[in-house]
């Protein structure tokens, strides 16, 4: 017998509310080109979506919510937040939204001769009683660790999970890195989209991360984000501990981080200080 873990919230049934059904498209403000896998939700509220990869999105939400703040986001480009309303407003002359691409500033990172050590940071199981995972799912759900670090600075060089179980034919994740406050996931440290997909396998699963260089200096959060959808029937779980690590999840995307004490996902990283 498998024990999934809750990662689906109880939240309010919207079905029977005034519905409010509105499509668009997220553009590069510069270069026109559409932006893929934007962060499109209600702030601190379960609705919310990501665009696909021609940055189209549909997004329902009931009426009540018109005087709420609906935030856009993505990798590399500005925020935008403004009334739902509002956004109703635009898209009903004009279905294309625009973000202004942002300018990172790098932080310096100090090169030394010493040799390096290498660990493995994280939870380890094979379990396949307790998981924790996508089932009918909505675009922007995403749950991870938070990884104390051992050293500064600290690479992440690989991902590891252990899929428990897998209905899916393909589904195509983006892995996320944030810095913590109040102890939970805040923004994102990684300046680049992390997009993979994961196909009709079980077992050890593995994530190559050289090639994005990313370095670290300070405890983090790690999370797996779903962004494309799922077929009718299909869910994929990853091991998880029965008592772990504590998972931080939210449903969907600028929903509201909250936290699963009593089974942690079973992710951890190779890495090296």
């Amino acid at each position: 017998m498998k024990v999934a873990s809750s990662i689906i919230l109880c939240f309010i049934n919207f079905s029977l509310l005034a519905q409010n059904m509105v499509e668009g498209i997220i553009k590069d403000s510069d270069t026109k080109n559409p932006i893929p896998y934007v962060n499109i939700g209600i702030v601190k509220k379960s609705i919310g979506t990501v665009s696909d990869s021609e940055g189209k999105f549909e997004l329902k939400f009931p009426s009540t919510l018109e005087n709420d703040t609906i935030k856009i986001s993505s990798i590399g480009y500005q925020s935008k937040s403004i009334l739902v309303k509002d956004f109703l407003s635009r898209l009903q002359t004009n279905s294309i939204i625009e973000l202004l691409p942002e300018v990172i500033e790098l932080n310096e990172v100090l090169v030394s001769n010493k040799k390096l050590k290498e660990k493995i940071l994280g939870t380890k199981t094979k379990s396949r009683m307790f998981g924790n995972g996508f089932s009918n799912a909505p675009l922007g759900c995403e749950f991870g660790l938070k990884i104390k670090i051992k050293g500064s600075p600290t690479y992440i060089k690989k991902f590891h999970a252990h899929i428990s179980s897998n209905t899916s034919r393909k589904t195509k994740f983006r892995l996320n890195f944030y810095n913590i406050k109040d102890g939970l996931p805040n923004e994102k440290i990684v300046y680049e989209n992390i997009i993979f997909s994961i196909g009709p396998q079980e077992g050890k699963f593995t994530l190559d991360l050289e090639q994005y260089n990313i370095i670290v200096e300070e405890d983090f959060y790690c999370t797996i984000e779903l962004v494309e959808n799922q077929q009718s029937g299909e869910e994929i779980f990853f091991s998880a501990k029965f008592l772990g690590k504590t998972t931080a999840y939210r449903w969907t995307s600028q929903a509201e981080w909250q936290k699963n004490g009593k089974i942690g996902v079973g992710f951890n990283y190779t890495v090296e200080y």
